[in-house]
């Protein structure tokens, strides 16, 4: 089928860099359809489904074909240093990502001068990243020396992301994961980032009872967005069920956020020393900036979310056709 042939090209491109893919995936293209011809004039007809996945399976993971157009494969064998990339990549985005919320939170909690932070946590970022390095290069060395190097067996090429499905950036996706989970320890009151907001002495901007009503809400929905988007990380190439999710997520965040603009009084502005016509009017002005900060987050949910549906659309609109389609273009 065209479609399982292409999600395999897509899925080695994707490894490739981007001045280098057109011309490797033109080649394997050519390589593919001459093979698949091949068989089809040996059986005397078009392969099924099956015979097409083998046949993609016995020329090799998307990983491994990548990888043997890498010019440098100098720490262990050619067939685990695309798996050992990888990975190591992924890794290193997860705790770069994990550094960055550090950083914030120390912010928060100590306080101290930006830099100072970031010369604190630097060094010990380093030393995991080394030791990451080590990990992950001792785990793929022993698999290789056991015979158990990945990408043998055990993966199927209908599994592969659809070839033309949008994908979510990984850093972002670790950083959205980060986020949220600071922001979950702010919005339970464990750190305060007050002190970014410098008020006069004796001024206080306190939550509206709205907030209190939509507190597990927000709880919940935060929560579910830190799932969604690990499992978007962990298993891309589940593209209608991730696409469905996080529609749904979104449609869920455009209800809280049209729930709370109901509202209409979003911050209590509390200060002994202001007049009360004079308390009043800061107390409008910070509402007013508060509305415009839920409409464009409001607007963001829906964009976020229409984009979802495009994704869901081009994941259904890549379903496999039939194999007599694909051997009638062969």
């Amino acid at each position: 089928m065209t479609d399982l042939l292409e999600r395999y090209l897509a899925a080695v491109a994707r490894e490739l860099p981007a001045a280098q893919a057109p011309d490797v995936i033109a080649e394997l293209r050519d390589s593919l359809l001459s093979e698949i011809e091949e068989r089809q004039d040996g059986l005397g007809r078009a392969l099924d489904r099956g015979e097409l996945e083998a046949l993609l399976v016995d020329f090799g993971h998307p990983l491994i074909v990548a990888g043997r157009y890498r010019k440098i494969q100098h720490l262990i064998g050619p067939q685990v240093f695309p798996f050992w990339f990888s990975t190591l990549k992924l890794v290193l985005l997860i705790e770069a990502a994990a550094w960055l919320g550090m950083v914030v939170v120390r912010l928060a909690v100590v306080r101290p001068p930006i830099f100072d932070v970031f010369g604190q946590i630097f060094p010990s970022f380093f030393s995991l990243a080394l030791t990451s390095f080590g990990v992950v290069t001792l785990v793929f060395a022993v698999l290789e020396r056991a015979g158990r190097a990945p990408g043998r067996s055990g993966w199927s090429p209908a599994r592969l992301p659809p070839a033309r499905a949008p994908r979510r950036n990984r850093f972002n996706l670790a950083s959205e994961i980060v986020m949220g989970a600071i922001f979950l320890l702010w919005w339970s009151g464990l750190i305060r980032f007050g002190w970014l907001l410098p008020l006069p002495p004796a001024f206080q901007v306190e939550l509206a009872p709205i907030w209190t009503v939509l507190h597990w809400p927000i709880v919940a929905y935060i929560s579910v967005e830190i799932g969604i988007n690990t499992m978007e990380l962990a298993v891309p190439a589940a593209t209608r069920i991730n696409a469905s999710l996080s529609l749904l997520k979104n449609l869920a965040g455009c209800v809280i956020v049209g729930y709370a603009l109901s509202a209409g009084h979003w911050l209590d502005i509390v200060s002994p020393a202001l007049s009360p016509p004079v308390l009043a009017k800061v107390e409008h002005a910070f509402d007013q900036g508060m509305r415009i900060g839920l409409i464009a987050s409001a607007l963001v949910l829906a964009i976020k979310a229409g984009w979802d549906l495009w994704r869901l659309m081009q994941a259904a609109g890549s379903r496999p056709s039939a194999l007599a389609d694909g051997a009638a273009g062969a």
